[in-house]
C-alpha cells in the first residue's frame, strides 16, 4: 500500500471523525438550547425552513398540546392561531414567507410584531409581541412571545374612555366628528339615506335651580340609559352638549328617523325619573340630500329642534 493510499485513508477517517464529532456537538448543542427554551415562562418556537422545529414547554401548554408530535397535527404554522385584528398580523398579513418577511423588515421597531391568539389554557384572548431573532444554523429562527396582554387592554380601556362622555357613557362630541365624516361621505359617495336626530331636555334649567346640579346630573344618566335601551346599538349616539343629544342613524330614511324619535320622546314623557319624576324632550329630525354639505345637515336639525321647542316643546319636528 503506497504512501498516498494510506494519507487518502487517513484523511478519510479524520474527516469522518470530525463530522461524527460535528453531529455530536451539535445534538448536545440542540439539547441544551431545547432545555434552555424550556426553562422559560414565555413561549419560545423555532423555525427552519417555514417549518416548526420546536415548540417550548409553555408554548406547548399554552395551545394545549404536550407534545410536538400533537401539536404539528394540529397545526401547519403558528399563524394559523393568530386571529385577524386592527394592530395585529394574522396568517395573511406576510404570506408563507412571514417570519423571513418579519425578520428583514427593517422598518418594524426590534422585529416585533404583535399577535392576538386563544389560550386553552383559560379560553381567553392574549395579546403577544413577538421578537424573531437569527439562530446559529441557516434558515433557523427563534420566536419569542412576550405577554402584553394587560398593556393592551388598558390601552384599550384608555381609548375607551377617550371617547366616551365621561357622565352620561355617550360618545363625546370629538368622537362623533370623527365618526361622522366617514359616514357622511358614504351617504353622498354611495347615495345611502343617513338621518339625524337632535333631542333638547325641556326646562333643564329650572331643574338645576329647583334640585341642583346633581340632580340635573342624575337626569341625563337616567335619559342615556333609556336612550341605549331603545336604540340597542343602533347607529352613533353622542352628548352634543349640556342638554342635547344626537343620533346619527345610517341606512335609515326620514320616515323611519322620525319614528324613532317618536318612540323615545314618549318612553320618556311616561317615565317616572327618580327625583324629578317627569321630564319631557324636544326633537329635530332630518335627512341627509344629496346637496348638502355637512353644515347643512347640522343646522336644518337645529332648525327642526328650535321649531319643536317655540311650539310647546315635548314633541318632534322633521325637516
Amino acid at each position: 500500500m503506497t504512501d498516498t493510499y494510506i494519507l487518502i485513508i487517513v484523511m478519510g477517517v479524520i474527516v469522518l471523525t470530525l463530522i461524527f464529532l460535528y453531529f455530536i456537538f451539535r445534538s448536545r448543542s440542540q439539547k441544551i438550547e431545547e432545555q434552555f427554551l424550556d426553562s422559560q415562562e414565555n413561549i419560545n418556537i423555532v423555525y427552519k425552513s417555514k417549518s416548526i422545529k420546536f415548540v417550548n414547554k409553555a408554548g406547548l401548554l399554552f395551545f394545549g398540546h404536550t407534545s410536538l408530535e400533537s401539536f404539528l397535527l394540529e397545526y401547519s404554522d403558528i399563524s394559523d392561531v393568530f386571529l385577524e385584528e386592527d394592530g395585529y398580523i394574522y396568517k395573511h398579513t406576510y404570506g408563507q414567507n412571514w417570519v423571513q418577511s418579519i425578520y428583514k423588515d427593517i422598518h418594524i421597531k426590534d422585529n416585533r410584531v404583535k399577535i392576538k391568539t386563544l389560550s386553552q389554557i383559560d379560553g381567553l384572548y392574549y395579546s403577544f409581541y413577538i421578537q424573531i431573532s437569527k439562530m446559529f444554523n441557516v434558515n433557523e429562527y427563534l420566536l419569542s412571545f412576550y405577554d402584553i396582554t394587560t398593556l393592551e387592554r388598558e390601552k384599550e380601556t384608555y381609548k375607551k374612555n377617550s371617547e366616551l362622555d365621561p357622565l352620561t357613557k355617550a360618545y363625546n362630541r370629538v368622537k362623533l366628528n370623527e365618526m361622522f365624516d366617514s359616514l357622511f361621505f358614504n351617504a353622498k359617495k354611495y347615495e345611502k339615506p343617513l338621518s339625524m336626530i337632535l333631542l333638547d331636555i325641556d326646562d333643564f334649567k329650572i331643574i338645576n335651580d329647583t334640585y341642583g346640579h346633581n340632580v340635573g346630573d342624575k337626569v341625563l344618566q337616567e335619559i342615556s340609559g333609556l336612550i341605549r335601551d331603545i336604540l340597542d346599538s343602533q347607529g352613533i349616539f353622542a352628548r352634543w352638549g349640556g342638554e342635547e343629544f344626537i343620533f346619527i342613524l345610517e341606512d335609515t330614511p326620514l320616515v323611519e328617523a322620525t319614528k324613532l324619535a317618536s318612540r323615545i320622546r314618549a318612553t320618556i314623557d311616561r317615565y317616572s325619573f327618580e327625583i324629578v319624576k317627569h321630564v319631557t324632550c324636544s326633537f329635530g329630525v332630518t335627512q341627509f340630500t344629496q346637496d348638502d354639505q355637512a353644515i347643512d345637515f347640522f343646522e336644518r336639525v337645529d332648525k327642526a329642534l328650535y321649531e319643536a321647542k317655540a311650539n310647546g316643546k315635548n314633541q318632534v319636528v322633521r325637516k
